[in-house]
C-alpha cells in the first residue's frame, strides 16, 4: 500500500484508467461525486485533469477559467494536469491559455499519457498527506494587531491573492490606497499579475457596495439554490462499497456501527473527520 491517505477520485473519471493505474499502484482509491476537481489528494490539495479533447473545448467554451476559479476558491492548492497534447487546437492558442492559468497562479502539470497521470497523481498524494497538519486548530483565530499585517489579510482575501502576493504588491505599491489608485498597466507589469487578478482587484477595491440582500450570486458560482449537496463520504476497510450521505449527523450515526477501521470523509475536502476503533 502507497503510503497515502485515501484519493477522492470523481465518478466521471472512471473510464479515463486513471482509477485503475491507482489501486494497481497500492492507492486507497474513493469514487464519488466531486463538486469541483477531479481528484482531492488530501485536505488542500485537488488536481483537475484535462485530456487531448477535453483541454481544447474547455478553452475554446472558457470553462476551464471557470473551473480553475472553483477550484482555487475550494482549495488552498490547484494543480492543473495536461494529459497528452490538445488535437485540434493551434498550439500558440492552447499555450496562452495555459500561461494566463500560470499568471493567476495555477500550477500546471504535463504528463505523456494515463500512466504518467497516475505516476503524478501518486507523488502529489504523498507529498499532501505529508503536508498535512497533525494537530487540528481549533476557536477563532486572533486578528493581527500590526497595521502592515492587517493590510496583507485584506489584499489576501481577493480570490487569487495569496498572503505571499499580497505582500509582494504591499511592499512595491507601498499601501492598500495606492494599489486601489494603481493603473491597469502598472498592476500588469507587477510580477505574477495578469488580466484576471488585475480584475479581480479592481472589483474589490473600486466596485460599489451593494447590501448582502440586493447582492447576485457570484460570479461563476451556482446560486445557492442549485448548488451540489455536501456528501460525507463513509468508506469501510477493503472491498467494502463506500457509502455517501448528504447529512454529516447521518454519517456520523452509521459510523457508530460500522465496521472496525471504518473512516469518516468530507466529499469535498478529501479531510478525515472521524474514524472508528474498537
Amino acid at each position: 500500500m502507497v503510503e497515502t491517505g485515501p484519493v477522492l477520485v470523481d465518478h466521471r473519471e472512471r473510464s479515463s484508467g486513471i482509477p485503475d493505474a491507482l489501486v494497481a499502484a497500492g492507492v486507497d482509491v474513493r469514487l464519488t461525486d466531486l463538486p469541483v476537481g477531479d481528484y482531492v489528494l488530501g485536505p488542500g490539495l485537488a488536481v483537475e485533469r484535462k485530456g487531448p479533447a477535453d483541454l481544447g473545448a474547455s478553452i475554446r467554451d472558457g470553462r476551464i477559467f471557470d473551473q480553475a476559479v472553483r477550484l482555487q476558491s475550494a482549495f488552498p492548492q490547484a494543480v492543473l494536469l495536461i494529459e497528452g497534447e490538445p488535437s485540434g487546437f493551434a498550439e500558440d492558442a492552447w499555450r496562452g491559455a495555459v500561461c494566463r492559468l500560470v499568471e493567476d497562479g495555477f500550477a500546471v502539470l504535463h504528463s505523456l499519457d494515463v500512466e504518467d497521470s497516475a505516476a503524478w497523481i501518486v507523488r502529489l498524494a504523498k507529498r499532501a498527506r505529508r503536508a498535512a497538519p497533525t494537530v487540528r486548530t481549533e476557536g477563532p483565530r486572533r486578528a493581527p494587531r500590526h497595521p502592515s499585517a492587517q493590510a496583507e489579510v485584506m489584499l489576501s482575501i481577493v480570490p487569487g491573492i495569496s498572503p505571499t502576493m499580497a505582500r509582494s504588491l504591499l511592499a512595491a505599491f507601498g499601501s492598500i490606497a495606492a494599489v486601489a489608485a494603481a493603473a491597469p498597466e502598472g498592476l500588469l507589469q507587477h510580477p505574477g499579475i495578469g488580466r484576471v487578478r488585475a480584475a479581480r482587484l479592481a472589483e474589490a477595491l473600486h466596485h460599489a457596495y451593494v447590501a448582502p440582500g440586493d447582492r447576485e450570486p457570484e460570479p461563476g458560482r451556482p446560486d445557492r439554490g442549485t448548488r451540489l449537496p455536501r456528501r460525507w463520504i463513509l468508506a469501510g476497510p477493503g472491498d467494502v462499497e463506500a457509502l455517501s450521505f448528504d447529512r454529516r449527523a447521518i454519517a456520523l450515526r452509521a459510523l457508530r456501527s460500522a465496521a472496525d477501521g471504518t473512516q469518516l470523509i468530507d466529499g469535498l475536502t478529501g479531510e478525515v473527520v472521524e474514524a472508528r476503533y474498537d
